[in-house]
């Protein structure tokens, strides 16, 4: 597979391409296997896909605006509705028929747990119930904050270095100074057609920030149930074992390109649920991407699931390994589809 971009595999799954909050008044242009989208708004607030590009010049719909329920071109006005169709060529006098070919694919789109997903295959294969879920987010009780962080390596490598169990000693030192100490014990992992996931015991994490005000030192374990989404999805449930305060983390890891990742993510928290605690949260989630950020963008850059057996992976190793074979059976199986 040499480019994420042409293999059709990857396109029939719904892809978390941008924060809900973040789509308003103007149209947000995007990225997404190496093929150009364009999200906007409608006068009713419902979000939409297009492909972006102008049916006329080529030019970037998302560098134009929008009006009404529909999305003009910047370079010569050009409208298209929310199907794709052109509706109106400026140029042209009243009553001009308007070419069939004026007319850009639309995608399907939906709106759910803090996101914008869209997606990119088959229209008849965009199941909503096959979107992951994330129902801690918009409950009464649990504060979110969220962010986006850029990686220089193939989506599946991020995704896997939050799928790993037996890192945090090496990598996240601050958070986890117990390197003499980094046996993982055996995992059961649960591996269905669209996710694996497993629950980890680990020794209670340093606590920082605001952490060591309000979480009890003395404490026996802190867990974690790690989850793989298919193809790009991280979910992290972090239990301190203390008062039932727990941090759930949502991630998106967006296949911009073969060797190029955007992580859209959500973070929600049942405790210090006021905005002043918002920074610790965010701050806690940033400088643990940073501390990866080293050792996945040395990895390969080709994707970890055609490149099964250039690892030697070990039981600690169980969820990746179980992540690789689902994604490789799923693309599989889509490509066939297709």
């Amino acid at each position: 597979m040499n480019s994420i971009g042409k293999s059709v595999s990857l396109s029939n799954f719904w892809y978390a391409v941008e924060h809900s909050v973040t789509l308003q008044e103007k149209p947000i242009s995007l990225t997404l296997l190496d093929q150009r989208y364009v999200i906007y708004r409608d006068s009713q607030g419902k979000a939409h896909a297009l492909v972006d590009r102008c049916a006329h010049r080529g030019a970037s719909l998302g560098e134009g605006w929008v009006e009404g329920d529909c999305i003009r071109c910047p370079y010569h006005g050009w409208s298209y509705d929310t199907s794709g169709s052109c509706v109106r060529i400026p140029a042209d006098r009243e009553g001009t028929p308007i070419p069939n070919r004026a007319r850009m694919n639309s995608l399907p789109i939906e709106e759910t747990n803090g996101f914008i997903w869209i997606f990119p295959g088959q229209p008849d294969l965009a199941d909503p119930t096959l979107i992951p879920p994330f129902p801690e987010f918009g409950q009464d009780g649990w504060r979110p904050v969220h962010g986006e962080y850029i990686w220089n390596a193939n989506f599946s490598r991020v995704v896997e270095s939050g799928l790993d169990t037996s890192h945090a000693p090496f990598v996240h030192k601050p958070f986890f100074p117990n390197r003499d100490d980094a046996v993982v014990h055996p995992l059961d992992v649960k591996v269905t057609d669209h996710h694996v996931s497993t629950y980890v015991q680990l020794k209670p994490p340093k606590r920082l920030g605001l952490l060591k005000y309000i979480i009890k030192k003395d404490r026996d374990y802190s867990s974690s149930v790690l989850t793989g989404y298919l193809p790009c999805i991280n979910r992290i449930a972090i239990d301190f074992n203390w008062r039932g305060y727990q941090y759930i983390y949502f991630a998106s890891n967006i296949p911009v390109s073969d060797n190029l990742t955007l992580t859209k993510w959500i973070g929600v928290r049942n405790f210090l649920t006021q905005a002043w605690g918002d920074n610790n949260s965010m701050k806690n989630t940033v400088e643990t991407y940073q501390e990866d950020k080293a050792v996945v963008e040395s990895q390969p850059s080709t994707p970890s699931w055609v490149t099964q057996g250039e690892d030697l992976l070990l039981a600690s190793d169980q969820l990746i390994l179980a992540y690789r074979k689902a994604l490789a059976k799923a693309t599989m199986s889509e490509a066939a589809k297709s």
